[in-house]
């Protein structure tokens, strides 16, 4: 039974029968059993292959940093093989024992307690924030370069990602977001960059959406949300960031795209526009769009399709108008159509029917728009 250990610049083989045999990392060389200078270390593991002798070392995390060179160890002499990331095996002891030192540079990181360890890293420990080092320690995360690169531009994501509890959204996704090599085909980052999400909020919404709306894939999610906020940005910066019915608003979305797109003449729809018909009962305010696009900011906030009446509007065939909180006035509540000085229609997001406070305020509205009817009936008369 073989027990090893490192003692400074010796690594330590022990044996049954009490006797030991010492190896200088520095300089190789060999004290032998009888405590004399032998030619070759093998001769003195007789009977121990390389996998025995890794380990028979009691120190955990040196016998870590052994398996790691002995899964990760390149090997010079092949470097005109063009094959990525090829791993040769050494497996005589002897020629493994003589490589240790050559990559004493990755002791440091298991010395310290690093379980997974990318062996292209380029950095020093000592220039590694020592907050990432616990993180990885904590969640088994693999340190590599880019994690560090990562880590340094925006520290406080990698705390709050790691550290919150979610539901559906597994740890290996988190670790794409925060090491992705490639920001610029990295959705969540793109959502984060491009349409200013807050790391968390979007984490926890996806986390959502995978859970309640039966969305199993991460990136698809993400990816899906990032074709969402490319379409809807184009249409009306109002557009809502966290849907609660994202397959049905992305559906929407698609579907409206085109015609949300359209440009109109804005003098021919200002020509149309009647303040007259605007009008305040108690808390609502029912007022008529100063443009297009404050339509098609009220599609995108409602997830239906007024969008389509623009033109509608502007050849005088019907009248578009908004039925809005007095003290939330910017905030889509109520679409109504008019024709011939009536209510035709009146939906809410996704198409939903009035309350019936909302229902009150459009038959006293109603009443509003006859007399404004009558009036005009009899100025034409006259």
């Amino acid at each position: 039974m073989l027990t090893s250990c490192k003692e400074n610049q010796y690594l330590v083989f022990y044996f049954d029968d009490g006797k030991n045999v010492k190896y200088n990392l520095s300089t190789g060389e060999t004290l032998g059993k009888l405590g004399k200078p032998v030619k070759d270390i093998r001769s003195q593991l007789r009977g121990n292959d390389l996998l025995q002798v890794i380990n028979s070392f009691q120190d955990e995390k040196y016998r870590k940093f052994l398996i790691f060179l002995d899964k990760n160890f390149i090997n010079k002499s092949h470097a005109k093989n063009h094959y990525y990331g090829r791993v040769d095996k050494i497996t005589n002891v002897g020629s493994f024992l003589s490589k240790i030192d050559n990559y004493k540079f990755f002791e440091q990181y298991f010395a310290c307690g690093i379980e997974k360890l990318d062996y292209k890293i380029t950095y020093k420990l000592n220039d590694i924030p020592k907050n990432l080092i616990k993180l990885c320690k904590t969640h088994g995360i693999e340190l590599n370069n880019n994690l560090i690169d990562a880590y340094k531009r925006n520290p406080d994501l990698f705390s709050n990602l790691l550290n919150y509890e979610f539901t559906s959204v597994r740890k290996v996704n988190i670790e794409d977001i925060l090491y992705a090599n490639d920001h610029n085909k990295n959705k969540f980052d793109q959502l984060i960059r491009n349409y200013n999400y807050k790391p968390i909020s979007l984490l926890q919404y996806i986390d959502n959406l995978m859970t309640f709306e039966a969305l199993d894939n991460f990136h698809s999610v993400a990816s899906e949300l990032l074709d969402y906020c490319n379409m809807m940005s184009k249409i009306s910066p109002k557009y809502e960031k966290y849907p609660k019915n994202f397959l049905t608003t992305h559906k929407i979305a698609t579907r409206n795209y085109n015609r949300l797109k359209e440009v109109f003449i804005e003098e021919d729809f200002k020509k149309v526009i009647d303040l007259k018909l605007e009008h305040t009962y108690d808390n609502y305010k029912i007022v008529y769009p100063k443009t297009t696009q404050d339509i098609k900011d009220e599609a995108v906030q409602q997830n239906h399709c007024v969008a389509s009446y623009i033109q509608n509007v502007i050849d005088g065939k019907t009248h578009i108008l908004f039925l809005r909180d007095k003290e939330n006035i910017e905030r889509s509540l109520i679409t109504l159509e008019i024709k011939n000085y009536k209510v035709v229609q009146a939906k809410g997001k996704f198409n939903r029917d009035v309350t019936k406070e909302e229902q009150s305020i459009i038959n006293k509205y109603n009443e509003k728009l006859n007399k404004i009817y009558i009036k005009r009936k009899e100025d034409v008369a006259c």
